[in-house]
Formats: C-alpha cells, sequence, structure tokens
C-alpha cells in the first residue's frame, strides 16, 4: 500500500505547501467520524481550504482516509457538477436567515461548531485514495469531532486547519501565500461575509489601500514548525 503522502499527491497537495495549516496526529480516541472511530493511526492534513483525515500505519502506509471541503463555492459547485441535491445528503444550509434577508445570497453548507470540549464540523466530503477520479455516489455529509487538544499550539493549529477563515485570516492567507491577487481576494472576502452596502463600501476602499500599498505577490515567512 501507498503512503499517504502519494495519495495526497493526487490532489496536487503536499505537507509542504504554505498553504498548509495542520500537520498532525490525532488519537483515534479523540476523534468520531461521522458517529465511528477508525482504527489506526489518524493524521490530520489541514490546508486552507480543505482537510484531509487519513488512517495509517507503519511507515506512513495509508490505509484509508477522507477529505473535507471548507470552501462553500467549491461544494456548490461540486454538487451540481455531481447532479446532487443537498438534501438527499442530509447536508442542510446554514444561513437560511442571511438567505431571507438577501435572496441574492448563494447557500452555505459548511459548518463548525466550538463546543466547550470538541470541535463538530459537518460538511461535504468523500473517501479518497490513489484515484484521481471518484463517483458522484461517494459525495456525502461527514460529521466529524474532533477533542481539543489541552497544548495550546496544537488547539490552534487544528482549529485553522478544521474552519473557514474569518476575515482577517482571509487577508492574512493573500499575503502568506503570495499567489491571491488583490482582485481575487476582494472578491473571496465580499463573497464571504454577509455585510450592508455601506460596509461592502468601506471594505472596498479599505482593500483597494491595501493592495495599493503592498506588493501583490509578497509573502510572509511560513510560520508552521
Amino acid at each position: 500500500m501507498a503512503s499517504y503522502h502519494r495519495v495526497l499527491n493526487v490532489f496536487d497537495r503536499s505537507v509542504q505547501d504554505k498553504s498548509l495549516e495542520c500537520d498532525y496526529d490525532i488519537h483515534p480516541w479523540e476523534i468520531l467520524i461521522n458517529g465511528e472511530r477508525w482504527a489506526g493511526k489518524v493524521r490530520l492534513i489541514g490546508f486552507v481550504d480543505v482537510f484531509f483525515l487519513m488512517c495509517y500505519s507503519a511507515e506512513s502506509r495509508f490505509e484509508k482516509g477522507i477529505i473535507i471541503y471548507k470552501d462553500d463555492e467549491v461544494i456548490r459547485d461540486t454538487l451540481e457538477r455531481a447532479n446532487i441535491s443537498p438534501s438527499s445528503i442530509q447536508l442542510d444550509v446554514v444561513n437560511l436567515k442571511e438567505m431571507n434577508s438577501d435572496n441574492k445570497l448563494p447557500p452555505k453548507y459548511f459548518n463548525f461548531n466550538s463546543q466547550p470540549l470538541d470541535y463538530i464540523v459537518s460538511s461535504l466530503g468523500h473517501e479518497i485514495g490513489l484515484k484521481t477520479e471518484y463517483p458522484s455516489s461517494s459525495l456525502t455529509k461527514y460529521e466529524i469531532k474532533i477533542l481539543k487538544s489541552g497544548n495550546k499550539v496544537m488547539k490552534k493549529r487544528v482549529r485553522r486547519a478544521v474552519t473557514q477563515h474569518s476575515l482577517m485570516d482571509l487577508m492574512h492567507d493573500a499575503i502568506r501565500l503570495g499567489v491571491i491577487t488583490h482582485a481575487e481576494m476582494t472578491a473571496q472576502l465580499l463573497g464571504n461575509f454577509y455585510v450592508g452596502s455601506a460596509t461592502n463600501d468601506a471594505m472596498r476602499k479599505y482593500l483597494d489601500t491595501l493592495g495599493s500599498v503592498n506588493q501583490p505577490n509578497m509573502a510572509l515567512s511560513n510560520d508552521i514548525s
């Protein structure tokens, strides 16, 4: 069986990527995946837009794994291309209140909940392997429950790995990764946050100022240790 690093490569990902947020082992008794515990070592590998859970044995040998999508635009596009209704896989819309106020808003499906002891994530995902194509039937809703670590550094990195990024996180990502243009960052920010027109205008002015001050591809050093 191949290593889980080869499986990551199938998705054009690597633990050396700048967008890596977390690469940690999670004890099997600290994580539930759709109410089940995996037997064996579990690796959480999180990026800005997705995260992977890999079950592996000795010498990083891949046993099984899943990918969880965090970007709602990707989730919507994936469901549309697969011709799958969210309700058919019990994937709930999490921004109904905002949509009722503005019918132009697209639905959001990714949900993150920080409980006193656990992080709980529900989103779209599917099983993975060395294949490059997967059937539409493999898409399903996953609920991931992870016990919060007592290690503050690990706790922070795990949280960043399994949740969508905040406004400030997205701005930091744009600079840190050095691959997102100012226009792309503006579109992403305004598309991800439900705000009024006055706030939209203020945000655009701020982003325009930021874009004129900073180099378009300026990158900060990776803070991952």
